[in-house]
């Protein structure tokens, strides 16, 4: 019969047939259940990827109108751009230009309010001296009429 080396033997060689078979049982079974979840996760990504296509199918058919619109509002971003600059530079040009003629009616009236002092000052000397004159015409008539007085007061005494 089998001696006790032999059985122990046995029993091993048994335990590690069981437990592989066991092992190829459980990696079977783990097999099956990768290609389920591979076969499901195909699905998913099928039906997010369809259902992905369909909103950006639908989001592009909703910006098709508006891409039109987007261009004619650039279009019209440019045109009013142009516009302002050429509006910009015939400003420019009218400050330019006004900027000039202040300077130049700054100049005329500055020498025209020079002229003018000049004339007034001329007046007052004139004015001045006319005065002086006018007093002493004054003055000369006063004595003048105080000598016709006297003269006249001894002529009607002298009478």
């Amino acid at each position: 019969m089998l001696s006790s080396t032999e059985k122990i033997l046995s029993v091993v060689v048994l335990a590690l047939t069981l437990a592989v078979g066991f092992s190829l049982i459980q990696y079977g079974s783990a097999m099956d259940e990768m290609a389920q979840l591979r076969s499901e996760q195909a699905e998913h990504v099928d039906m997010v990827n369809k259902e992905f296509k369909q909103r950006v199918k639908a989001v592009e058919l909703e910006n098709i109108g508006q891409g039109k619109e987007i261009k004619r509002g650039q279009d019209m971003i440019l045109a009013n751009t142009k516009l302002i600059y050429a509006k910009a530079d015939s400003l420019g040009n009218l400050i330019d230009d006004l900027a000039y003629e202040i300077k130049r009616v700054d100049r005329d009236l500055t020498k025209r309010i020079k002229n003018v002092q000049r004339d007034l000052e001329g007046l007052e000397d004139n004015f001045d001296s006319e005065k002086r004159r006018t007093r002493r015409d004054l003055s000369d008539i006063k004595k003048q009429l105080k000598a016709l007085k006297m003269k006249y007061f001894l002529q009607k005494r002298s009478k």
